[in-house]
């Protein structure tokens, strides 16, 4: 009798892993980062990525020195696919919770400023108006919002960077709400006691501000063309809110900061509002396409924007 040899797998049809695979390749730039992702060994995903393209009789990934990009046939077909795979992975986790063998999780990605200041008042009233959704709240960089919802770890992101360029195939973008650019000064501040405060008007003062404080290219490119970022004496540069009031409290300068109108933020600090002049900031809501969880997402987005609107 003959011996078995072993034979090289073989794809007949299109399966879902190497749409995955696929997928996760263009999401990661590279084979070997989209195995780790998956948890699978890198030979298996180049496997896979080429199944698809002897099934499609063109070439989808072009190798490069570090990673590889897809070719226009490769983007083509992930834009057509992403939301096919997405739908699938979220299938069995709806499943569970229409059995009601798992609770309902919807989590939100965004930064620490949008948690801590516009956040709180729409997760109450979500937990009140959907008592069976749990809420996980992620804190992330802002340009690491985006990629923690690409990536599943996150259901829905607020970002206040919008789609790239070229777009993510995975992934929408809708608008959420616009925050201020507020100035803030000491309460004893000449700035406070003035009743209009033109950018002019700042360039006597140091910035404790860095230019990185604002994600939007747009918006901080308008901030360094009026010279604020000039003043001196500069003793620190800040990102963070929290921050920047803190040492204008303690006397280092005056700050810039985005938020809500009229939110009472401390006691012993002055707020208004700059975007007359600087612009508004836009915060995007991002989801992936084709995401089974999408009632949830809506209905979060719905309280978000009434109860941020109700506050202007």
């Amino acid at each position: 009798m003959a011996s078995m040899k072993p034979t090289r797998r073989s794809y007949k049809e299109i399966r879902l892993q190497q749409l995955r695979s696929l997928c996760e390749t263009a999401r990661t730039g590279s084979l070997t980062a989209a195995a780790e992702a998956l948890g699978i060994a890198q030979p298996t995903v180049w496997e896979q990525v080429h199944a698809l393209e002897r099934a499609f009789a063109a070439p989808l990934i072009q190798r490069q020195a570090h990673g590889c990009r897809l070719t226009e046939t490769g983007a083509l077909l992930v834009e057509l696919a992403a939301p096919l795979v997405t739908t699938i992975d979220s299938l069995k986790r709806r499943v569970a919770e229409a059995r009601g063998k798992t609770e309902t999780l919807l989590t939100v990605a965004t930064n620490q400023r949008i948690l801590v200041e516009d956040l709180p008042n729409t997760i109450l009233e979500f937990e009140r108006r959907h008592p069976n959704v749990r809420l996980r709240l992620l804190e992330q960089r802002i340009e690491q919002v985006a990629g923690a919802v690409e990536s599943g770890q996150a259901d829905v992101g607020l970002t206040s960077i919008g789609p790239t360029r070229p777009p993510s195939p995975r992934l929408t973008f809708e608008p959420g709400y616009e925050a201020d650019i507020n100035l803030v000064t000491p309460l004893d501040h000449p700035l406070a006691r003035r009743r209009t405060v033109r950018p002019g008007d700042l360039l006597a003062w140091p910035v404790v501000n860095s230019p990185q404080s604002f994600g939007d290219t747009v918006m901080r490119a308008t901030l360094e063309k009026a010279g604020l970022f000039q003043t001196q004496p500069r003793r620190i540069e800040a990102s963070f809110p929290h921050v920047v009031r803190r040492y204008v409290e303690l006397g280092f300068g005056i700050g810039l900061v985005t938020g809500l109108p009229t939110r009472p933020i401390a006691p012993n600090l002055h707020e208004r509002s700059m975007s007359r002049y600087f612009g508004k900031l836009a915060i995007h809501l991002v989801w992936r396409k084709g995401d089974l969880n999408m009632g949830h997402v809506q209905a979060f987005a719905e309280i978000l924007r009434g109860m941020l609107k109700a506050r202007k």
